[in-house]
């Protein structure tokens, strides 16, 4: 694990394989309360081997004195100084540049962090000690009920006095991995991979340097609805401004859910995706009243290995609405 300290609070950082610096609470995984930091200031990322810092703001970013502009980026090393804004703001110094691992984080109790392995035990003086184990498929479990309960990302985990909240390397909302060459080319698109029998899908979010994997969570099914029918409506030549609207309580019923649940998957998925440094959650679902569709955000859905539908662009669908046919799509090697 890679870990900050803050030299003037003493407050230690724990950084994710994608972590967001900057005022907003709501996209950033370290707040600066600082007049001087952007809303989305910079982000730290593990790519390729290495941790690097990416400037997105006004007033730049300080490593060790030099000075990061807005879309810069430079590669991290042990004992750097890091100040985001302006020189006022309490610098960060880098402790460790581990590898991302997924990790256990105090957050009450005098107690370590934890590297998680296969398996590991936590124990008590007074109170039963409990297990927290990985299963073949790669999820964590904790026997603290029966059955033990499945761990996400953030979930805590306490035995006696002590807590700690579970930090996984891949979290879904922000890993950063190299671009799979199977799905290079667009500047920015979202892919869907979802299995044969459609009960996990997975997001990857390509945008320009590398692909954010979005992980495999329940609410990118919802998505992967939309764009369906927001593709389909492309390809018979709807226009644009009545694409792909569903009405909520019919998307409830394809789903199996009920509306209010529908709307807690959505706000889930436009938050995870407005997390990315310059994207709007907008951009992913357009709602007007009792309605909602997928957004003008470019996409891809694949069920198994093949393609099953893609978005549109502007050009393409004029092009079919005059009588021609499309490019042919290319499948996925």
């Amino acid at each position: 694990m890679a870990t900050l300290k803050n030299q003037a609070s003493g407050e230690a950082c724990l950084l994710h394989a994608y972590h967001v610096f900057g005022r907003d609470a709501a996209r950033c995984d370290t707040v600066v309360r600082d007049p001087s930091v952007s809303r989305v200031h910079a982000h730290i990322c593990w790519n390729g081997g290495q941790w690097e810092l990416y400037d997105h703001s006004s007033n730049g970013t300080s490593i060790s004195g030099a000075l990061l502009r807005n879309g810069e980026h430079a590669v991290l090393k042990q004992g750097d100084v890091i100040r985001f804004g302006k020189l006022g703001v309490a610098p960060w110094r880098i402790d460790s540049l581990d590898d991302p691992a997924d990790t256990l984080w105090p957050i009450g109790g005098a107690v370590q962090p934890i590297v998680l392995e296969a398996s590991h035990v936590l124990l008590a003086n007074v109170t039963p000690s409990i297990a927290i184990f990985k299963s073949p498929e790669g999820e964590w479990f904790c026997d603290d009920t029966s059955p033990p309960r499945l761990l996400r990302h953030g979930d805590e985990v306490s035995v006696g006095d002590a807590a700690w909240r579970l930090a996984l390397a891949r979290s879904g909302s922000t890993s950063v991995l190299t671009l799979p060459g199977v799905f290079g080319g667009a500047t920015q698109r979202l892919d869907f991979l979802v299995s044969q029998n459609e009960e996990h899908v997975r997001a990857l979010l390509h945008i320009r340097g590398g692909t954010v994997d979005l992980g495999e969570r329940v609410h990118h099914y919802s998505l992967v609805m939309l764009a369906r029918a927001r593709s389909a409506d492309m390809h018979a030549g709807h226009e644009a401004a009545a694409q792909g609207w569903i009405e909520l309580d019919e998307l409830a019923r394809m789903l199996g859910l009920d509306p209010s649940h529908v709307n807690v998957q959505i706000h889930r998925a436009r938050t995870q995706f407005a997390a990315v440094p310059g994207l709007d959650a907008s951009q992913l679902v357009e709602r007007r009243r009792g309605s909602v569709r997928m957004g003008d955000f470019p996409f891809r859905v694949f069920r198994g290995e093949q393609l099953e539908c893609e978005s549109v662009s502007s050009a393409r669908q004029r092009i079919n609405l005059h009588g021609l046919t499309a490019d042919p799509v290319l499948q996925p090697a």
